[in-house]
């Protein structure tokens, strides 16, 4: 691998080196959208190059190997990579960055997939960067799917404290559930408070994207929000064309705009025609 491939550092790069052994656990779908888009494309992507960006310790590379061998799995996370290739020693892994894939030859993959929403951890000028990236290398009848979270769903604004619609008080439900999760989870709270109140300088709305938290660990990560149109515009700035939306749950979405709640959706596209 050559030197530039190595990640590049950003806010989140530590997040991702301490929380290894979460995704050391993981191996199975993130949930039935992701598993319907998936096995819609199998026969289109069978037996040729697939490239699984943020692949972290490895979950996905099981199910992706059943459509092909010819299969490459990368992190910008070396601790990320070196869990993944311990556990499955068979599989090939690299360290690389999704917005610098100076290894991959252009026009190679039949199938670019970034799962977990990692595209959301990159800053704005990033997410573009590795959307131009995933263009570049796709081969022309190749497929992008990438998962992305929602700025019209549950998890925008939704902090360690009890949370309201904007321009609403604080109701006792939304107090009471907060208090059933805190004491579940005390600790778990407080590193949220304090994480929040580092970050929160950095906060964002643009309307149709954002840049905020999450409740996954302690709500330690600055992430993109985008709304369905918005996540259309930008693949299409990048030379390539949506050709489905599907929420986490399984359910297709409006390709221009939707007020669905879902947390993420999968973005499906291909290359724009020339």
């Amino acid at each position: 691998m050559s030197p530039t491939a190595s990640r590049v550092e950003d806010e989140n790069s530590p997040v991702w080196a301490r929380v290894v052994q979460d995704y050391a656990e993981l191996s199975s779908w993130t949930d039935p959208g992701e598993m319907i888009v998936i096995s819609d494309l199998a026969d289109t992507v069978r037996g040729h190059r697939i490239l699984d960006v943020g692949v972290g310790a490895g979950r996905s590379a099981w199910f992706l190997r059943l459509l092909s061998q010819d299969y490459l799995g990368i992190d910008y996370t070396p601790e990320m990579v070196q869990v993944a290739r311990r556990m499955r020693p068979a599989v090939h892994f690299e360290v690389m960055d999704a917005r610098h894939l100076v290894d991959i030859a252009d026009g190679t993959c039949a199938l670019v997939i970034f799962t977990h929403a990692g595209l959301d951890s990159l800053d704005h000028q990033g997410r573009a960067e590795a959307l131009s990236e995933f263009r570049r290398v796709l081969a022309p009848d190749g497929v992008l799917v990438y998962s992305t979270l929602n700025r019209a769903g549950e998890f925008y604004r939704c902090g360690p404290g009890p949370v309201a619609p904007p321009g609403q008080r604080v109701g006792p439900y939304s107090t009471a559930r907060f208090a059933a999760r805190a004491a579940l989870r005390p600790r778990s709270h407080v590193r949220g408070f304090v994480n929040v109140r580092r970050n929160q300088s950095r906060f964002a709305d643009h309307g149709d994207w954002a840049v905020d938290t999450m409740p996954t660990h302690d709500w330690s990560l600055l992430v993109h929000y985008v709304t369905t149109g918005r996540a259309t515009a930008e693949v299409e700035e990048a030379g390539l064309e949506v050709t489905r939306l599907v929420s986490r749950e399984g359910e297709d979405l409006p390709m221009e705009s939707s007020d669905s709640s879902t947390a993420w959706f999968h973005v499906v596209a291909r290359k724009a025609s020339s």
